[in-house]
């Protein structure tokens, strides 16, 4: 967790980061982090400050609830496996052929739960951070970038009746993207009533938690019995999938955002084929590397926008960070998370500077 340098304070450092050995276990793996003169031309070296704990799939992962785990064939994860994908922190040294970023540059990415982070630039993401926006902020806006994919695969329409199922990270962001995007109702729906007191404070024009009323009667009140055109389901729960199918309107569009693991019983007549509805998908890999003809918007770019966003304060992040742990105290958030994911919405990792 620590760094060690030599005595001249130049040449490679010595660091500690996170590792799952195997599901339900995590240690702190030495590593070794490279000298300025021997990055490659297009590598920067990142000290990080803060990283986001993802709560779908790097608890996935950890937990062994993964579906890769369970897909014949499937060579994603495997133990052990390098957590972490959403940091922020300060470029400290640039290869020779690094023109788009600086020493001092503040900078967001996928980086791992780790001190010092080595970033191709010519393979990985890593975007630089505008003039007051945090560095938990550059963390949650890729869990923003995710969200905002799923908002557009719906093709929101101006005074759409909008649901959101699940009200952690990825489904706040959806309902705000909703709202952005010209819906007139925007109703959050989770069992957790912190996370649907963060949400009406975040826009939410109602809320619903369908431990004390089922969701498809209170959707239907809200709407007058229209129903929502856009349901985003943020959840990941086959059963909940179900229930987002239900309060779908006629030609409504419901997009399963949360990836879903886990078969589920559909009646496809009545809530599909009936009404008319469009039933889609949105892994983050449905967002282009690369801007084509049919689809301007790349992972990278629409994490640009998120960022913007937040700078202007339209994305609103004031209290999605529920908790903040130092590294050293790191290994036992897995568990913590495990056992109480509703007392927690956004956990960040802070990385001391020495």
């Amino acid at each position: 967790m620590g760094t060690d340098t030599n005595a001249s304070g130049r040449g490679a450092r010595r660091a500690q980061r996170i590792v799952f050995p195997a599901i339900r276990r995590v240690a702190w793996e030495d590593y070794e982090v490279p000298a300025a003169d021997a990055l490659a031309p297009t590598q920067v070296l990142v000290r990080n400050a803060s990283s986001l704990v993802s709560a779908g799939t790097e608890m996935a992962i950890y937990s062994g609830a993964h579906i890769g785990f369970a897909t014949p064939g499937a060579t994603y994860p495997r133990m052990p496996f390098r957590p972490g994908y959403a940091a922020g922190g300060v470029v400290v040294a640039a290869g020779a052929a690094v023109s788009a970023f600086r020493p001092g540059d503040r900078v967001c990415g996928a980086q791992r739960h780790e001190p010092w982070s080595v970033v191709d630039t010519a393979r990985e993401m890593l975007l630089p951070l505008p003039d007051g926006v945090t560095f938990e902020q550059g963390g949650l806006a890729r869990l923003a970038g995710i969200a905002m994919q799923g908002v557009r695969l719906a093709r929101v329409q101006l005074g759409d009746h909008g649901v959101v199922f699940g009200q952690g990270l990825v489904g706040q962001f959806a309902r705000q993207f909703l709202v952005i995007d010209g819906a007139a109702t925007a109703i959050a729906v989770d069992p957790v009533d912190a996370r649907l007191e963060v949400a009406a404070r975040h826009g939410a024009t109602h809320t619903v938690n369908p431990q004390r009323a089922p969701a498809a009667e209170r959707v239907a009140a809200i709407t007058a019995g229209h129903g929502a055109d856009v349901v985003i389901e943020a959840t990941g729960s086959p059963a909940v999938a179900v229930d987002a199918l239900k309060v779908a309107a006629e030609l409504g569009r419901v997009v399963l955002l949360g990836s879903p693991r886990g078969r589920a019983e559909i009646d496809l007549y009545h809530d599909i084929h009936s009404k008319g509805v469009s039933l889609i998908g949105a892994h983050v890999r449905t967002a282009p590397g690369t801007a084509n003809a049919h689809y301007r918007w790349t992972r990278d770019e629409q994490q640009l926008l998120a960022l913007e966003l937040m700078r202007q304060g339209r994305l609103v992040t004031d209290g999605l960070v529920t908790h903040r742990v130092p590294a050293a105290a790191a290994l036992d958030v897995y568990e913590t998370l495990l056992a109480g994911p509703q007392d927690r919405l956004g956990v960040i990792i802070t990385w001391p500077e020495d």
